[in-house]
């Protein structure tokens, strides 16, 4: 009677080398062009929905004859709709990073 073959690794070697594939450390350089990317995002987020908060109100103030009105109250809107997109992704990530375990502490040296 013979094992069905699976897709995982048999070898030693092979189950070592996974092993460190998955544990290998996070390029810096990777990560902090991750973040970076990440700020850019919510950057323009929060200009785009301003913008288009600030469009819109123009739009109805034009239309309704209620100059300044409503195009400081969609550009507001809009304002707090980036900033709730930007916590709702930051809360989102900090999900992600207190999902992680927690590695041991060092112990602490002994003053001579």
């Amino acid at each position: 009677m013979t094992r069905p073959p699976t897709d995982a690794p048999d070898t030693f070697e092979a189950r070592l080398a996974a092993a460190k594939a998955r544990n290998a450390p996070v390029d810096p350089v990777r990560l902090a062009g991750g973040a970076m990317g990440q700020g850019f995002r919510f950057a323009a987020e929060i200009v785009i929905t301003t913008v288009v908060g600030s469009a819109i109100g123009w739009q109805l103030d034009r239309w309704l004859g209620s100059k300044p009105w409503l195009l400081l109250l969609f550009m507001l809107l809009g304002l707090a709709a980036g900033f709730i997109s930007l916590f709702r992704a930051v809360a989102a990530e900090q999900k992600l990073v207190d999902a992680l375990p927690v590695p041991p502490a060092a112990p602490p040296e002994a003053e001579d």
